[in-house]
């Protein structure tokens, strides 16, 4: 049987924002799907069976390309879809053989697909990689311009953000929790039976870019209150966030650290059981979002109205506001470009602490 293809290798907030189009491809026809991203993240599509089969590239090397590019063709490919908008995915699209191939257009890339579609920047990411399909589904079509008209797409009340339409969800929260077998393995290997009792607060403080972390001092005051108020506080991340999660631990004695030691579905796993999430505009607000959880994202140099919002209903931003500064650009710097970081520093744990309360 045919199959579609979805290329998506950007990082893994980008790939979860993937999930209403790989949703809509598997709703709207029988063909398998397979995704190419990048190392280390597909079996979180696997598991969650967003797709039925995977391949996986390293970013930067050539031969890894190659090798997958070779095994693609040995498929049958109807339709490849491509949200990501690098040069080198269009040369790898250029190589594959298929029905169709679809992408965002831009003044360059006419010979590289043979439909191309408007991409529409007012419009959150996760409608904007969905509207790919926008051609042959009217049903789509007729949504996304009813929502753009709606202008609620940034909506903010009481700091919590308007919830997404039903037809462009992220919700895997049942797909999670039916997998009880896998979740008990994960307890007991970890231990963590013993720490059920108590609501669980998991706090993720890294963020590929340095300027979109709020501060270690801010995560550890706050970890330290929720401890005190009788929550279970977890450190979260990736391996490479370690030392941060452990600078913070050290701030609040009594949490558990758990940063590189849990894949992205065993993450997914406790977020699916936990009271609250609390992290930076980074891939953890985007998991967060998939089930379910309340999410309270700090935002500092990049702003919402760039369509990476945390896309779920129950997501809660903290912001500074008044920064004629903000945004200082689209994925946030390496250090403030103005040396000062007020847009992060200026953000008091007290603050991000009474909006947990309320929600909790």
């Amino acid at each position: 049987m045919a199959t579609n293809l979805v290329i998506q290798t950007a990082f893994l907030g980008d790939l979860l924002l993937s999930i209403p189009l790989l949703k809509r491809i598997k709703q709207q026809t029988n063909h398998p799907l397979a995704l190419v991203c990048r190392h280390g993240l597909g079996e979180f599509f696997l598991k969650t069976k967003l797709v039925d089969s995977v391949f996986e590239i390293q970013k930067g090397d050539s031969k890894s390309y190659k090798n997958v590019a070779a095994n693609l063709n040995l498929l049958d490919l109807k339709t490849i879809y491509a949200p990501h908008q690098s040069l080198r995915t269009h040369l790898f699209i250029l190589n594959l053989k298929a029905e169709r191939k679809i992408g965002f257009a831009t003044w360059w890339n006419q010979l590289f697909f043979s439909e191309r579609v408007h991409k529409d920047l007012s419009l959150p990411d996760a409608i904007r990689q969905q509207s790919l399909l926008q051609n042959s589904d009217n049903e789509l079509q007729v949504f996304i311009k009813d929502y753009k008209s709606s202008k609620i797409a940034y909506q903010i009340t009481n700091s919590l953000l308007s919830a997404p339409p039903m037809w462009s969800s992220m919700s895997l929260k049942n797909q999670i929790l039916e997998d009880k077998a896998t979740w008990a393995r994960f307890l007991e290997r970890r231990g963590l039976s013993a720490k059920r009792d108590k609501p669980w607060i998991l706090i993720f403080p890294g963020s590929v870019w340095a300027t979109k972390r709020w501060t270690t001092e801010g995560f550890g005051e706050l970890a330290k209150r929720l401890l005190e108020k009788n929550y279970e506080v977890f450190l979260m991340g990736a391996p490479n966030e370690e030392r941060l999660c452990a600078e913070v631990a050290a701030l609040a004695p009594g949490s558990y650290m758990l940063a590189g030691q849990t894949t992205i579905y065993e993450s997914a796993l406790m977020l699916a059981h936990a009271a609250l999430v609390i992290g930076n505009d980074s891939a953890s607000m985007h998991l967060a979002t998939c089930t379910e959880t309340p999410l309270i994202s700090v935002f500092g140099p990049t702003v919402i109205e760039f369509g990476y919002r945390p896309w779920g209903d129950q997501s809660y931003i903290v912001q500074h506001s008044n920064l004629a500064c903000r945004p200082c650009g689209p994925h946030g710097h390496r250090e403030c470009p103005l040396k000062h970081h007020r847009c992060m520093k200026e953000i008091e744990a007290q603050s991000i602490l009474a909006l947990a309360s309320k929600i909790l």
